[in-house]
């Protein structure tokens, strides 16, 4: 296929003829998100090693009782969800001296479209919590925002998620030991990566989404204030620019071709933007092009060095004198991680996100393969080239462009019907100016992630 483009002509992105999102999102309940903080929270602590034979106290009644919610769930799946404990044996790790005996919780849902089931959507919340003596096994840790929030979300996607038939399959995750160095989450996605389990992975993770009390940033001059309201209707959104792990030779590619801001990570978070934007929901992502904060890690870096693409979902702006702290009285209250300081309508707002994206992200074709921009020759064009996905409901691609100063893409042109296995285009602008991609879409109009052109002279 080979059409030349004579002008830029950016279209505005439409929402989607499959309404399961809206259906999703509907679902979503802020009275149990707040519910599930509270019963986490109230088994005292989830330090990783903390007590595992209680019933009512300890890390052990938390991941029983997390497993026996997600059994809940799959009643409803008839049957295809699979809830299981994985453990292992953690090594001896600066916060485990002894090293541990650990246990992740599991929900698979396995993709109902056999084309696309090797591609796997995860959302990841860590269980267990530590105080404010991080080696402290037996003091109170209810660790209510930090991270019984996030393993909130986690359960409530799970269960307005659990009866759909997805294309692609999905994973709810809840990890173990993140405050003793991403341990659990490390553990699986080593695992995932050893396996090679899937074709393709992407992961959400949420960590701290309860408490949106702290405004986000400084207002400038003359303006007014940010307020509260202001930061409880959106959630940051963090990504990883460049890949940690990157070879040499991959260094040297996106330091050339200007690339710093294109990684899978960064292209995943443009596109949890764009379904906030296309189902038009109140509560949006704000884009942070960072990993993460300072002094601060998560459970998707763990999976960024597997060499997955994963984001990071947290609140505007953090407390941290409640924050790995000792429960303490304060003015005569109780003053800590607690669960009065979490929002159960905030926790709501980033499910709905949450299981917004998961179903365009497993609904929606695999992102076009071997996406490039040709330069073997000195010309004033662009010709991109890419190859067809995997899945027989592919109706067309878009083409993406972006200014190389600008955040994110805009739809250039609109390319229906699929029939070639490899497609090329030719757009009468200089592929020395802008930046360029390539996505997918399907009958529904479920779209892909954007693929980024990268140069090859092939």
């Amino acid at each position: 296929m080979l059409i030349t483009l004579l002008a830029i002509s950016c279209t505005s992105i439409t929402g989607p003829d499959e309404p399961l999102a809206k259906d999703v999102t509907a679902l979503v309940d802020a009275d149990r998100c707040k519910a599930s903080v509270v019963k986490l929270a109230g088994f005292g602590s989830r330090h990783s090693l903390s007590e595992t034979d209680s019933e009512t106290r300890g890390t052990g009644a938390a991941r029983r009782w997390l497993k026996s919610e997600l059994e809940v769930f799959a009643k409803a799946s008839d049957g295809r969800l699979k809830v299981e404990f994985e453990e292992f044996d953690a090594p001896k790790l600066p916060r485990l001296p002894n090293g541990a005996r650990l246990v992740n919780v599991v929900a698979t849902l396995p993709g109902n479209m056999p084309e696309a089931s090797r591609r796997v959507v995860y959302v990841v919340g860590h269980y267990d919590s530590i105080n404010g003596t991080m080696g402290d096994p037996k003091g109170d840790a209810p660790g209510a925002n930090d991270d019984a929030s996030g393993t909130a979300v986690v359960l409530e996607c799970c269960r307005v998620l659990a009866g759909r038939k997805l294309d692609a399959t999905v994973v709810f995750l809840c990890t173990a030991a993140e405050e003793q160095g991403l341990v659990g989450a490390k553990y699986h996605a080593d695992t995932l990566a050893t396996k090679k389990l899937y074709d393709q992975v992407f992961v959400l993770n949420n960590d701290i989404v309860g408490d949106p009390s702290i405004p986000f940033g400084v207002p400038a001059p003359g303006s007014p204030p940010t307020t509260t309201t202001d930061s409880g209707a959106f959630v940051r959104l963090f990504s990883e620019g460049i890949p940690k792990n990157a070879s040499a030779e991959e260094l040297a590619r996106i330091r050339t071709q200007g690339a710093e801001s294109d990684s899978p990570s960064r292209q995943l978070a443009r596109f949890v933007a764009a379904v906030a934007q296309r189902e038009g929901m109140a509560f949006k992502p704000r884009m942070i092009f960072r990993q993460d904060r300072f002094l601060r890690g998560g459970d998707h870096s763990a999976f960024n060095d597997a060499g997955f693409a994963g984001v990071r979902f947290t609140v505007p702006g953090e407390d941290y004198s409640r924050q790995h702290a000792t429960v303490i009285d304060k003015e005569g209250k109780p003053y800590g991680d607690l669960p009065e300081f979490v929002s159960g309508e905030y926790i709501a707002g980033v499910a709905r996100l949450n299981a917004a994206s998961i179903v365009h992200l497993a609904n929606a074709p695999t992102p076009p393969a071997n996406t490039v921009m040709l330069t073997r020759a000195l010309t004033q064009t662009a010709t991109l080239r890419w190859d067809r996905p995997p899945e027989p409901d592919v109706a067309g691609y878009e083409i993406m462009i972006r200014e190389t100063t600008a955040p994110d893409w805009n739809i250039l042109q609109r390319i229906e019907g699929t029939a070639d296995k490899t497609s090329t285009i030719t757009l009468a602008l200089s592929k020395d100016n802008y930046f360029f991609g390539v996505r997918a879409f399907d009958k529904d109009g479920y779209r892909s992630p954007v693929s980024f052109c990268w140069a090859s002279k092939d």
